[in-house]
C-alpha cells in the first residue's frame, strides 16, 4: 500500500513539473522566444538574391574608364573585366568628367541599363578641375544613394595618381575610403596593379606617365575581376 502511494506521489510530481516547464516556455522564462522582430526580414533577403542574380555591371567614370587615349572597344579595363568574369560590363566612361557629371547622367547611363552593380570611378576630373572636396563628397554620396534607391549595388573605384594634382587626389582617396567603410561599400584601388611603392607607373604600363597603355588597362581589368569575382 505504501509503495502504491509513493508511485502516485511520483506521478503527481512529474505532471506538475511538466506543467511548469510548459508554462515557462510560453511566458519566455527560458528565453525571449521567437518574436516577430527577431525573424530576418524576407524583403531584405529577396533584395540580396535579386542583386546576386543580376551580374550585369555598369562602369561609370571619366577617361580612365573609357579607355582613353586608346580604343575603348579593345583597350579598356572594362573589356578585360567582362572577359574574365564572363558577365556583361557596360562602359559608360567619358572624357573630362567630374563627380557632378556622373551624377547628372546616372539615370540615363546607369538606371536605364538595369545593372546589378555599378562601379563609380570619380575624383581625377574633380582634382584637375579644382572642385572643392565638400562638393565632391556631396556628389559621390548622391550617386551612391541613387544606386541604392534603384537596388543597384555601388562599388567605389578610388581615384589614382595624376601628375600635378596628387595631393588633391590623396585627400579624395582618404575621404572615400572612410566613407566606404562607414557605408560598407566595396572599393577598387587601381593603384595596386598600376603603381609601384613610390606612386609611379610600373614599367610597361603607361603611355605618357598619365594614362595606362593597353597592358596597363588589362592589368586594371584583371585586378577588378579578382576583387569582384
Amino acid at each position: 500500500m505504501r509503495t502504491y502511494r509513493l508511485q502516485i506521489r511520483l506521478i503527481q510530481v512529474a505532471v506538475g513539473l511538466a506543467l511548469i516547464v510548459l508554462i515557462a516556455g510560453f511566458t519566455g522564462f527560458w528565453g525571449e522566444g521567437a518574436k516577430v522582430s527577431d525573424v530576418p526580414a524576407k524583403s531584405n533577403q529577396s533584395e540580396t538574391d535579386s542583386t546576386l542574380s543580376n551580374p550585369k555591371i555598369v562602369a561609370l567614370g571619366d577617361s580612365f574608364t573609357l579607355g582613353y587615349p586608346l580604343d575603348p572597344d579593345k583597350d579598356s579595363w572594362t573589356v578585360t573585366l567582362a572577359e574574365v568574369l564572363k558577365v556583361t560590363v557596360v562602359n559608360k566612361g567619358k572624357t573630362m568628367q567630374n563627380a557632378k557629371n556622373l551624377l547628372d547622367r546616372f539615370d540615363t547611363d546607369v538606371v536605364a541599363e538595369k545593372p546589378g552593380r555599378v562601379i563609380i570611378f570619380a575624383g581625377i576630373g574633380d582634382a584637375l578641375q579644382e572642385v572643392p572636396l565638400t562638393e565632391i563628397q556631396k556628389n559621390i554620396k548622391a550617386i551612391v544613394e541613387k544606386a541604392k534607391a534603384n537596388h543597384i549595388t555601388p562599388i567605389l573605384a578610388l581615384p589614382i595618381g595624376y601628375p600635378g594634382v596628387r595631393d588633391s587626389i590623396e585627400e579624395i582617396r582618404e575621404w572615400e575610403l572612410g566613407y566606404a567603410q562607414e557605408e560598407e561599400i566595396l572599393t577598387l584601388d587601381f593603384s595596386n596593379p598600376l603603381f609601384d611603392s613610390e606612386g609611379k607607373y610600373k614599367d610597361g604600363l603607361t603611355i605618357d606617365g598619365k594614362y595606362p597603355n593597353a597592358k596597363g588597362y588589362k592589368a586594371m581589368g584583371n585586378y577588378a575581376a579578382e576583387v569582384l569575382k
